[in-house]
């Protein structure tokens, strides 16, 4: 499966002693191919440097995730920003929505499946038909 994994995934992966350790990491194991995103990876250093993880740390792991051979660094385009922005509005979200509604766009227009522990943008994900795991 050709898969791009929210942020969480990564999150959950990484930090060993967290409730979905195992889950995200079988969905990362058993991805065909993984397309990291840069609002993903910018969002996985901040969310690690925020609790604390020695710089030395990310780095490592963000080599490891773009570093593997399935991985894909793939680019938003001005679409997709676009995209995202449309769908802010109409679905009347707010503002701190924006970087997971730019996932969203961007695994649409790619036709990837997405991985995300995040309910709404699961949700939100299936209405628009795409493939959402776990």
């Amino acid at each position: 499966m050709k898969l791009l994994p929210d942020t969480n995934v990564l999150v959950y992966d990484t930090v060993e002693d967290s409730e979905h350790h195992i889950d995200a990491s079988k969905i990362l194991d058993d991805a065909e191919e993984l397309f990291l995103a840069p609002i993903v990876v910018h969002e996985f250093v901040w969310v690690l440097l925020k609790f604390s993880v020695d710089p030395g740390t990310v780095s490592v792991k963000v080599e490891e995730y773009l570093g593997d051979p399935r991985a894909r660094y793939i680019q938003e385009s001005m679409g997709t920003i676009m995209g995202a922005l449309k769908l802010l509005k109409e679905n009347r979200l707010p503002a701190s929505d924006i970087n997971d509604l730019m996932i969203l766009t961007l695994v649409t227009e790619s036709k990837l499946a997405l991985a995300t522990f995040d309910n709404k943008l699961a949700t939100l994900a299936k209405r628009k038909g795409v493939t959402v795991i776990p």
